[in-house]
């Protein structure tokens, strides 16, 4: 019975990573190892069950009709295994996270620490990686991803908004006294601009006021992910930057870079936590989930 199980979950798991290669992160073993558990299983039921050439892999119908039989009975176990450990000692375990560098950096590192606190029988592994990690595929419970609205998902993966980030213009008093302060869309033309590169076009800035948009082509000196350098060359006058009002917080408190065209919204962007879909969520990941979106209510970002 166990080296069924082990053929499942092999098998299961090269179907939803999309290949050998990948499903070895997924099973924590070889590539030989996750070929020989398809092989053994596709023997023992006398039925190929993945096309595969030296390109693609894709399922044949009976693999198909067996995957979705093998994804109830391994989210049946699950289940039933969780569910007595969760019960018994609450959340625990190793929690494996990865999330965007800024984030990690700054406003997520407190947050951890908090919740380390709050749940002491739980062991925290994070990665702070910009792109656009599927956890089942990278080996993590959770990934944590900035995007600028409902996002489409894989019915493999469940979502949980934990907060919005806001967004802002600033420059320094020196930039704008050289440079005069923009005060219409069309202003930000002329400027030099420091782009944020997290959204979906760093070329084009988007503002909207009393239910009109705006989206401005502007030359950026500077387009990067990196809050810390963002900040730093509008403290220093090197132009206008756009970002999140976190990466601004120290400087528009010290007075070296002051908002401007306070009076247009910029796009909003959301903070997802994305993990593998299963009828029972682990308790540590429920457990992270609901911490972080408390902890992060009513803050500004």
């Amino acid at each position: 019975m166990a080296n069924q199980l082990d053929q499942m979950k092999a098998f299961t798991a090269v179907v939803e990573t999309g290949g050998f290669t990948k499903a070895t992160r997924r099973t924590g073993t070889s590539r030989a190892a996750v070929s020989r558990h398809i092989l053994d299983l596709e023997e023992r039921l006398g039925a190929r069950l993945l096309n595969r050439t030296t390109r693609q892999m894709s399922l044949t119908d009976v693999g198909g009709n067996f995957y979705e039989r093998c994804r109830r009975i391994l989210d049946e176990i699950d289940v039933a295994e969780r569910s007595v450990s969760d019960s018994s000692s609450g959340p625990q375990g190793t929690l494996r996270v990865v999330a965007p560098i800024n984030f990690g950096l700054n406003d997520l590192g407190d947050g951890v620490v908090e919740f380390l606190r709050e749940f002491p029988l739980i062991r925290l592994d994070l990665s702070l990686n910009d792109q656009l990690v599927d956890p089942m595929e990278g080996g993590f419970d959770i990934a944590i991803r900035l995007l600028q609205s409902e996002p489409r998902i894989p019915k493999t993966l469940g979502i949980h908004r934990l907060f919005q980030s806001t967004r802002m213009l600033c420059a320094s008093p020196g930039y704008l006294d050289r440079h005069g302060e923009p005060t219409t869309p069309d202003d930000l033309a002329r400027h030099q601009c420091l782009s944020y590169s997290y959204v979906e076009d760093p070329g084009i800035w988007r503002l909207s006021r009393n239910g009109h948009d705006y989206a401005v082509p502007v030359s950026s000196r500077v387009t990067t992910s990196a809050g810390r350098v963002i900040a730093a060359a509008a403290e220093q006058g090197l132009g206008i930057a756009y970002g999140p009002e976190a990466f601004f917080r120290e400087q528009l408190a010290g007075g070296t870079v002051r908002q401007v065209m306070s009076g247009y919204d910029l796009p909003r962007a959301s903070i997802y936590s994305l993990f593998a879909r299963s009828r029972y969520v682990p308790a540590k990941i429920d457990a992270f989930n609901g911490f972080m979106e408390r902890f992060f209510d009513g803050k500004i970002f």
